[in-house]
């Protein structure tokens, strides 16, 4: 799932735009540290949820409809709801120069993480 998430941002760093235009975020867009929040959260669940050893290739519904509430969880956690998380992954799929900088706030986050379970080894 780490591969896949690297993946996904590198694909988002090669379609990033390279000019100066400034992108107003509307006000019912999750702001760049918000939405950065809740997708690192959302990758930390998907992340324990393969620690499981479950097949992708054989998730069964129950595992499917586990993986949605924990997502919602992670919507109630950051008290927002499946409609400004929509909203606004939409808007930020739509200017992948602002998703590139959300996905380096998930990526800085993750690593800080990272390096903060490797100095309690």
């Amino acid at each position: 799932m780490v591969k896949k998430f690297f993946f996904i941002v590198a694909c988002f760093l090669l379609v990033a735009c390279s000019d100066n235009t400034i992108i107003t975020i509307p006000d019912n867009v999750l702001s760049e540290e918000k939405m950065a929040g809740v997708l690192t959260d959302m990758q930390l669940m998907e992340a324990s949820m393969n620690i499981t050893g479950v097949d992708p290739k054989n998730v069964s519904i129950d595992i499917a409809r586990t993986n949605l509430a924990l997502n919602i969880d992670v919507l109630k956690k950051h008290n927002i709801t499946k409609k400004q998380f929509d909203d606004s992954f939409s808007f930020y799929i739509y200017n992948p120069t602002l998703l590139s900088e959300v996905y380096q706030l998930v990526l800085n986050d993750l690593s800080r993480m990272q390096a903060e379970v490797q100095k309690k080894k």
